[in-house]
């Protein structure tokens, strides 16, 4: 955390939490309104007899490597690091 002599917190590293904030409740919110209708469509190709069809079902592998995938994405983007 960048802080001034005095201890104060720059505007700079408070505008980059707010946004940081927003950022991820927005993600969460698409990923909350699009993974179900997802999980919809995976079922009914499931049930349409597609060979590999189980693997988008609702309880499939697919959606359980994109929940990994958000969860690694957010706590890659706070973590400081080099490049």
């Amino acid at each position: 955390m960048k802080m001034y002599k005095k201890g104060k917190i720059g505007t700079g590293m408070l505008n980059t939490a707010i946004l940081g904030l927003v950022l991820v409740t927005v993600l969460f919110q698409l990923y909350a309104q699009l993974v179900p209708e997802a999980q919809t469509a995976g079922d009914t190709l499931n049930a349409s007899g597609v060979p590999l069809g189980s693997l988008f079902t609702s309880s499939g592998v697919v959606f359980v490597i994109i929940m990994a995938a958000l969860i690694i994405l957010v706590v890659k983007s706070f973590m400081p690091g080099g490049k």
